[in-house]
């Protein structure tokens, strides 16, 4: 079982690395939002609303979205104003525990290089999420069910005419857990031990 506590400790003194050319990107940041339970930490997932044209229509992320010039080119701002559009869960700087590693990625609409950062906070109260269009579900989910073996998968990722093995977790309902998202709580699960 992981505790938020040592996770807590871990972060303060983890070197996230920062893409030093991510100033010069399109940037995005994700919020990793993180509960005490009964089943010790658990993180909260989304999962995003069939969109036509979204690449990632049904799959489950961390809130969080595009760094606009609302965000003074905050990442953690960014983070921040989106969890709170996207599940109606308003958290701070203050909440804030640290931050994982900068991923590159792609940018469908632009098919351009982006950055997205993750930022890690910690939620004290217990508090319904308000979903807007962008969500179609939130779930929470207990970080020791990531290290069961027996919970992870392999699926299919279809780029054109390619078909490509990806890690993956079935999370029931259709719902997987995959890709970036994945990679962050694998980052962050590996923090736990």
């Amino acid at each position: 079982m992981h505790e938020l506590a040592p996770i807590t400790r871990a972060l303060a003194g983890y070197p996230a690395r920062r893409l030093r050319f991510r100033r010069h990107l399109k940037r995005a940041a994700v919020a990793v939002i993180l509960r005490e339970s009964r089943q010790g930490a658990e993180v909260l997932l989304a999962l995003r609303a069939h969109r036509q044209g979204d690449p990632w229509s049904g799959d489950m992320a961390f809130p969080g979205g595009r760094v606009d010039a609302v965000d003074e080119a905050s990442a953690s701002r960014a983070a921040c104003r989106e969890t709170g559009e996207e599940v109606g869960l308003h958290i701070t700087r203050a909440h804030g525990i640290g931050r994982l590693n900068d991923r590159l990625t792609l940018d469908h609409r632009r098919r351009a290089p982006m950055v997205v950062s993750p930022f890690v906070y910690r939620l004290e109260q217990r508090i319904e999420p308000v979903l807007n269009h962008e969500i179609a579900a939130t779930r929470w989910l207990a970080l020791a069910w990531l290290d069961e073996p027996a919970n992870r998968r392999t699926m299919r990722w279809h780029v054109g005419r390619l078909s490509v093995p990806m890690p993956c977790y079935d999370c029931g309902d259709g719902q997987r857990l995959w890709g970036l998202t994945l990679a962050m709580l694998d980052e962050l699960c590996s923090l736990a031990r």
